[in-house]
């Protein structure tokens, strides 16, 4: 019997959770095609050729609910691989901000939770709020509202 052993320290979890810009020089930025994503690090496809160890910096929008995070990040492609007109590049996240890693792992951990929750619907996470203006409430003398 073979016996698997998750070698990650984090869970991966779709591009669905954010938006990606990255940039070498942290000059320019594009927008890139975001494979998946961990607290560790991410992989991405583009069309341009990056070397092995070459330094690239990410900006973050993540999403979770109602909140957006922007979040900056640095790290090192430690793999490349060839497939048609597209190259696909794993990252390792490097001098990393302990506070944006932990809160990009917890972001991560809950949205796999709803994604795995078996009552989930589409529902479930739309919100609507509904504000009423020139309706101003006010109180009595005996302090309840009219």
């Amino acid at each position: 019997m073979t016996h698997f052993v998750e070698r990650r320290k984090y869970q991966r979890c779709d591009s669905l959770v954010c938006k990606t810009f990255m940039s070498t020089d942290e000059k320019r930025w594009n927008d890139i095609e975001l494979c998946d994503i961990s607290a560790g690090g991410l992989r991405f496809k583009s069309g341009c050729t990056y070397e092995v160890k070459v330094r690239v910096y990410f900006n973050l929008y993540v999403y979770n609910m109602l909140s957006e995070f922007n979040m900056r990040m640095e790290g090192e492609v430690i793999r490349g691989e060839k497939s048609g007109q597209t190259n696909t590049y794993e990252v390792k996240f490097t001098n990393v901000n302990k506070y944006n890693q932990i809160q990009l792992d917890e972001l991560i951990k809950s949205k796999i939770c709803i994604a795995h929750s078996h009552n989930h619907s589409l529902q479930e996470e739309m919100y609507t709020m509904l504000l009423v203006p020139g309706f101003k409430r006010t109180r009595n003398k005996a302090g309840m509202y009219r």
